[in-house]
């Protein structure tokens, strides 16, 4: 477990997406980043692929492509409809699925373009991370739709999604415990089992 503090501010949450996309990517893979307005995130994955399909909603978000990334305009609920069914190696996604109308529907067209033995690897919001958690307390809690999220996750939230997927191997793993974000990064990077339910994010393993 290794603190970080507030002159260290990185993002632990993409961080560890990209660790675990490089334990499984290979120079051959074809992945497909859902997502994709942030063109140094998109570059930082390419770096170890064949090529990488990046995806986003919103045309005015779209930065333009560069080396072995293709860029389209497409809707994660309608993924198959655009990307060929069992093509993809790989898939990313940050702080999406909060995002999305029908979660459910856009977890089974990532099942449907990924290839046999294929992943997906995404990240999420806890709902009830220690800060929010804190807040509502005083506030009450945060009623959704909230500004572009649809909803947010606790742990049982995103095991009922998934069990109810196309998905029959995934994880849930929490990520980060303290504050991590705005002005202020004060955090364990890791969160023991009894602080579980307090973690700032979750990260989705999915298997095919």
């Amino acid at each position: 477990m290794r603190f970080c503090f507030a002159s260290n501010k990185i993002n632990h949450d993409w961080v560890s997406l990209v660790e675990s996309y490089k334990r499984y990517v290979n120079k051959n893979s074809v992945v497909l980043e859902i997502g994709a307005s942030n063109i140094e995130r998109t570059k930082e994955l390419g770096k170890f692929c064949k090529e990488v399909i990046a995806v986003e909603l919103v045309p005015e978000r779209l930065p333009k492509g560069a080396g072995n990334i293709k860029h389209l305009i497409g809707d994660w609920q309608n993924l198959s409809e655009f990307i060929q069914p069992n093509s993809i190696d790989i898939v990313v996604s940050s702080h999406v699925i909060e995002h999305i109308p029908d979660d459910l529907k856009a977890i089974n067209e990532l099942f449907r373009v990924l290839k046999p033995g294929g992943a997906a690897f995404l990240n999420t919001p806890n709902r009830k991370r220690l800060v929010r958690s804190i807040i509502e307390i005083f506030t009450g809690e945060r009623k959704f739709p909230f500004w572009e999220h649809q909803r947010e996750y606790i742990e049982s939230d995103l095991l009922h999604l998934l069990g109810a997927s196309d998905f029959k191997k995934y994880k849930v793993i929490p990520l980060v415990f303290g504050v991590h974000g705005g002005p202020i990064f004060l955090y364990f990077e890791s969160v023991i089992p009894p602080l579980r339910r307090y973690a700032n994010y979750w990260e989705i393993h999915l298997f095919k």
